[in-house]
């Protein structure tokens, strides 16, 4: 079941930036008045156009320091995009410059997002570059003419192959529709071919992010919707421009939200890690219960499952302690142990939900898959991939503490529940254990 409170969570920053971008383009006149009224925001406006390039630049940058190729690979293609939106307007719709990049910018964003995390400088960073580049080059000397015939490439084919020429030419006009139809009411500025590209990549997008729900795949779907956006807009200006920057905006501000969620958060749990945990405690009042909880024979079920499995386990019952009630804070400490801040309440409080936690998560039942297929006795193989899965019951035994005098800062209450904590293993495990 997918989490749409993390979902719309990710989407805020794109949504949030297009609307703010689409309310600008619609009281654009009314914005250009009020700029040139003042001699300071009259020489903003001419700036404008300049600044999405600062943006591309940025994001390049932060893609080459980071090592991110697909952050890298996105601001170029955002930069040709926005180069071609402006210097070729649309006006012949049969092969020209921008109606073709159109059709290849989504293309290339899909590209672009199947990249991300990947290193910058590497034989992946070449080919796309040359990918790029070969684009160019295509467009170039494809584009430009209302008569495929008489483009450069073509041209110099008809010289050296006539036949081939021919044939070329006869797909070309066969094709020619994808490029001049004009039956899309709400996007006539935007050739058919390319409605269907921009489709094609909002769908694969989409589907990637609300499989993985990773914000950075909410850049890419982000920017490519205010690109898409920019060429339905019937002018250049400020459209372009407006959208263009949105769009690079949406990719730098992704990646960085992905980067302080990396730094911040656990990758395996989605909880968050030791970083946010000494924050947290940096910042408590002077009531607060902190609790150390740790798995019940964690390591003998990774010897027995697989450490594959110990992930799934480990995943499966942070889910569950993200549901532990008293408005607790947990993050994982490390390994099989996570803590529980509760602010604002005594041991005695946060006893009773941390009891209430222990009892369900000693209920509940976890369906493991036995991955390891060969192990598996002959009469179980015989049986179907149902006899691969096994019910397993986890356990949890917790310590927790709260500042007194022998232990008076965080620090000292957090060794103070983990001294409860083997209190409560030494004394039978699956207990809660104060200190």
């Amino acid at each position: 079941m997918y989490s749409v409170k993390r979902i719309c969570c990710q989407l805020i920053v794109p949504v949030v930036l297009i609307l703010v971008s689409l309310m600008i383009v619609w009281k654009w006149p009314a914005i250009q008045a009020q700029f040139k009224s003042s001699r300071e925001l009259s020489a903003f406006l001419v700036l404008l156009p300049a600044l999405p390039w600062a943006i591309f630049t940025l994001g390049f940058l932060m893609g080459w320091r980071y090592n991110n190729l697909g952050l890298a690979a996105g601001a170029g293609v955002l930069a040709l995009s926005y180069f071609i939106t402006l210097r070729f307007r649309p006006g012949l719709w049969a092969n020209t410059y921008s109606e073709a990049y159109l059709f290849l910018f989504p293309l290339n964003m899909m590209l672009c997002a199947a990249l991300i995390r990947r290193h910058a400088f590497s034989f992946k960073g070449f080919s796309i570059a040359l990918t790029l580049a070969l684009q160019v080059s295509a467009i170039a000397l494809f584009c430009g003419r209302t008569d495929f015939s008489s483009a450069p490439l073509v041209s110099a084919l008809d010289r050296l192959v006539p036949f081939a020429s021919i044939r070329l030419n006869d797909v070309s006009h066969s094709l020619q529709w994808l490029f001049t139809l004009k039956q899309w009411v709400l996007f006539e500025q935007i050739p058919t071919a390319a409605i269907f590209s921009f489709l094609f990549a909002l769908t694969c997008l989409s589907a990637r992010f609300l499989k993985n729900r990773d914000i950075l795949l909410a850049g890419y779907i982000g920017s490519l919707t205010a690109v898409f956006l920019s060429a339905a807009a019937n002018q250049a200006q400020p459209a372009a421009v407006v959208f263009h920057l949105t769009a690079g905006l949406i990719l730098i501000i992704t990646n960085i939200e992905a980067s302080f969620f990396m730094a911040y958060n656990d990758e395996l749990t989605g909880l968050p890690g030791r970083r946010r945990l000494n924050e947290s405690l940096m910042n408590l009042g002077k009531h607060y219960t902190i609790a150390m909880m740790d798995i019940d024979h964690f390591k003998k079920f990774n010897d027995t499952f697989g450490h594959k499995t110990g992930d799934d386990v480990l995943k499966a019952v942070a889910a569950r302690l993200k549901e532990l009630s008293g408005r607790a804070k947990v993050f994982r400490y490390g390994g099989e142990e996570f803590t529980a801040v509760f602010p604002g309440k005594s041991v005695e409080e946060s006893f009773l939900h941390l009891e209430n936690f222990r009892k369900f998560l000693e209920n509940s039942r976890f369906v493991v898959r036995l991955r390891s297929r060969k192990k598996t006795t002959p009469v179980l193989r015989g049986r179907g991939p149902e006899a691969a899965q096994k019910q397993v019951r986890i356990t949890m035994s917790i310590g927790v503490a709260e500042p007194e005098k022998r232990h008076p800062t965080p620090e000292k209450v957090i060794r103070a529940a983990d001294k409860a904590l083997y209190k409560a293993k030494k004394t039978g495990r699956n207990r809660v254990c104060s200190a």
